[in-house]
């Protein structure tokens, strides 16, 4: 009852009386207080927000809700609980980052499958999905390449160079990256400049990578 007493305090600090000042108050006061729950786990605390009015989809000045919070924190109990109480799976932030794409930055697999479920799906143009998934096989994140897997995103998509996941992995010799991506059926893709992942092993003198195959 704090966080209400603090509520009260400041609508007196401020002179606020009227049912109009007092909504307005509440929308600037009551998404931080469903993020700082979000962030602590306290599912409680939620419900007892929503019950005096917070909107468990309202937005805060970077226009993230509490399910963008959520999933980039990766607390699953509290990604169900949100969606289960009409937490909206489409709202885009300042950055056009949606819920699913927190999920996805930050490789939290369970959270991407119970997006998709409800409804989510991978937004963005397919060249900047493509330049993210070769920066990802750039750093050898297998990881992360699993999460735009699973969120539906085709690992062939290539970069404004025409570059493939599968370009980047072996351009830098990360030999996970490169198993994961031909153990997924990744198309063996010509990038602007007429060369094949094969042709970047063999440029980067990354022989262990020289038995890429069509």
């Amino acid at each position: 009852m704090q966080d209400f007493d603090l509520v009260d305090a400041v609508a007196r600090s401020l002179h606020l009386s009227t049912p109009h000042e007092l909504e307005q108050l509440g929308a600037v006061l009551f998404p931080a207080m469903v993020n700082t729950s979000v962030v602590s786990g306290d599912i409680i605390k939620l419900d007892m927000l929503k019950s005096y009015g917070a909107n468990l989809s309202a937005v805060n000045y970077d226009l993230r809700t509490a399910l963008h919070i959520a999933c980039a924190e990766g607390n699953e109990e509290v990604v169900k609980h949100l969606l289960l109480n009409g937490a909206a799976v489409h709202i885009r932030d300042r950055y056009e980052k949606s819920p699913l794409s927190e999920a996805i930055q930050h490789d939290h697999h369970e959270i991407i499958k119970l997006l998709l479920k409800c409804g989510g799906h991978v937004s963005g143009s397919t060249r900047s999905l493509g330049e993210g998934m070769c920066g990802a096989a750039a750093r050898g994140l297998t990881k992360r390449l699993e999460s735009y897997r699973l969120a539906g995103v085709d690992l062939s998509l290539q970069d404004a160079s025409g570059r493939t996941a599968l370009h980047l992995a072996a351009l830098h010799g990360h030999l996970n990256a490169v198993d994961y991506l031909l153990g997924h059926d990744v198309e063996y893709l010509h990038d602007m400049l007429g060369l094949t992942p094969l042709d970047y092993a063999r440029k980067a003198n990354n022989n262990s990578l020289v038995i890429i195959s069509k």
